[in-house]
């Protein structure tokens, strides 16, 4: 696998030369997704894709959500979060500040820092759009 860093300045146009330059695997590590990301972003702003490199891109870009997702998973799984840690956790992932939670939650800064600092609960209408926000079941809020 190429390190991000040694990416060529001409891509390849083919699915079986952008495999072979960053294989298809399922990404195990913060090196892995930081190498697919920096091809996704190559591949993404690119004027005149070919075919082969959109199929190339919508798969490694699958492979990354995957592991973004198991990674959450697994965090919350480890810790038996609550839902406060859970989106605390989500947050600082995200690098999501307190007013824009405000924002999604069609509340006041001062009721979300409530809700962040535990002295207000987490309602379920809260947590479903914390679900839909985080692609994740509202459950995970409560």
């Amino acid at each position: 696998m190429i390190l991000a860093s040694q990416l060529p300045s001409q891509l390849p146009r083919t699915f079986e030369e952008l495999n072979l330059l960053h294989p298809l695997r399922p990404i195990t590590d913060e090196v892995d997704l930081q190498n697919a990301e920096e091809l996704m972003d190559r591949l993404a702003v690119m004027n005149k894709r070919t075919k082969d490199q959109n199929d190339y891109l919508a798969t490694l870009v699958l492979l990354t959500e995957a592991y973004q997702k198991d990674e959450i998973s697994e965090a919350m799984d480890r810790s038996k979060s609550s839902g406060l840690d859970a989106l605390k956790y989500l947050m600082e992932a995200r690098g999501m500040r307190q007013t824009e939670l405000a924002k999604l939650l069609k509340i006041s800064a001062s009721a979300a820092c409530m809700i962040l600092s535990g002295d207000r609960p987490i309602t379920a209408s809260h947590a479903r759009n914390l679900g839909k926000y985080f692609a994740l079941s509202p459950a995970a809020f409560i």
